[in-house]
């Protein structure tokens, strides 16, 4: 009985830190919005959980269009289908009117959320799942380590020095040090100051023309509260993408690649969307750039440090491509997300549902109301008419998630 579990705030909980985070309000509607993601790239045969028995109608059609084979189980229903899963044997009434009891090894659980944290554990186990189905105390500790932006440091020196990359990070645990490295590494463009811990896009503070005491005291709660800031120069960007691994489990303990991520943020490093493209088709593009070489040796130094750290599961690596003074070079490790990301679910999206040759995007959006919502979709259904064939998409717009009536959150497709 495998278990996919859409809880996007995993990283907020690391940085929360303790065992009874608690989303906000807007974190919460965006985790039951999109909770239905997980159906597009959950192994067949297993259950997708989620709050709502609205995505029964939109699982229903899904299937039906593509073969989908998952299951919704409500929220709710999940402490009374766990125990029938763990129940060891039944009775069973034969032709002739005896009961005999049928004995039976219990059907073994397994839970594959977006990412780990105490607290989504800790709920997992008041839901009714055996704490012994899910990762101790000791490895949600060792998960919460490698999740600090701090390590980006130790994989940017797997490149330091070598003639293609850029890319500098320090961990800097008080206010003085702050400053002496703002002066040294603002350059032209500025520096950015992170959180150890937040969410993708979230705790930066983006210091281009100055630093001053409200920057300094930005810093300081972050110290005070996460031990460190890390620091890095404001590059000058021309192409965000990530590579997508999975790091298996013993006694195969190997990194597998998965693919190329194609994706856009905001000037402030928020995440937009992914373009839906073949992974050859990407490397097509990232070589306008930079050679092959580069890229491959970018994909073994970083898969060897993976393997080092002891992780096992998805992970995906933040790079960039940036215009530096001696021209284009890769930023090997923006980024790492030892979790799901949006990019391996476009990775998946575009290689198992898109026709061969077909582009688009992917795309997460956010809308004030849900009126403004419904309206984008009917628009979209309109102007962009879904063609599929034999399980494929041809062109058209594509919702990812069934819509609620109250939905403000939406993950969908449009391709052409």
């Amino acid at each position: 009985m495998v278990l996919y579990i859409f809880n996007p705030d995993t990283d907020l909980a690391l940085a929360n830190g303790r065992g009874n985070y608690t989303p906000t309000e807007g974190v919460r509607q965006m985790i039951s919005d999109l909770s239905l993601l997980p159906v597009w790239y959950a192994q067949p045969g297993s259950y997708v959980v989620t709050d709502s028995m609205y995505g029964n109608t939109y699982l229903e059609e899904m299937t039906q269009f593509f073969g989908l084979d998952v299951r919704l189980l409500l929220w709710k229903a999940l402490p009374s289908r766990i125990k029938q899963a763990t129940l060891s044997g039944h009775s069973e009434e034969l032709v002739d009117g005896s009961v005999v009891d049928i004995k039976m090894p219990a059907e073994p659980i397994e839970v594959r959320p977006w990412g780990w944290n105490t607290s989504f554990c800790n709920m997992l186990i008041r839901a009714g799942i055996n704490p012994q189905c899910l990762p101790s105390d000791a490895q949600l500790t060792a998960h919460r380590n490698l999740s600090q932006r701090g390590l980006v440091q130790s994989a940017l020196l797997q490149f330091q020095g070598q003639p293609g990359f850029c890319g500098i990070s320090h961990n800097v645990t008080d206010v003085v040090g702050c400053e002496q490295y703002y002066n040294s590494l603002k350059g032209q463009s500025g520096v950015v100051f992170k959180e150890p811990w937040s969410s993708s896009g979230k705790g930066l503070l983006w210091c281009r023309e100055s630093l001053n005491d409200r920057d300094k005291n930005w810093c300081q709660r972050v110290i005070d509260t996460q031990g460190y800031v890390t620091i890095s120069p404001v590059y000058n960007k021309v192409q965000d993408f990530a590579m997508e691994f999975f790091v298996g489990d013993e006694p195969n303990h190997a990194v597998s690649f998965l693919g190329y991520s194609l994706f856009t943020t905001d000037h402030k490093g928020f995440y937009k969307g992914n373009a839906l493209l073949s992974n050859q088709e990407i490397e097509r593009r990232l070589m306008a750039y930079v050679s092959k070489a580069s890229l491959d040796k970018t994909l073994h130094v970083v898969g060897s440090f993976l393997l080092e750290n002891g992780y096992k599961g998805f992970v995906g690596v933040d790079m960039m491509i940036c215009h530096e003074t001696g021209g284009m070079c890769i930023h090997p490790c923006v980024e790492i997300n030892y979790r799901h990301t949006m990019g391996y679910v476009a990775r998946v999206i575009a290689d198992r549902f898109l026709a061969e040759g077909v582009q688009g995007k992917f795309m997460i959006q956010h809308f004030r109301t849900h009126e403004q919502l419904t309206s984008f979709v009917d628009e979209s259904k309109f102007s962009f008419p879904l063609n599929i064939k034999q399980g494929k998409i041809l062109s058209g717009f594509l919702p990812l998630v069934h819509i609620t009536p109250h939905s403000l959150n939406l993950a969908y497709i449009l391709t052409s």
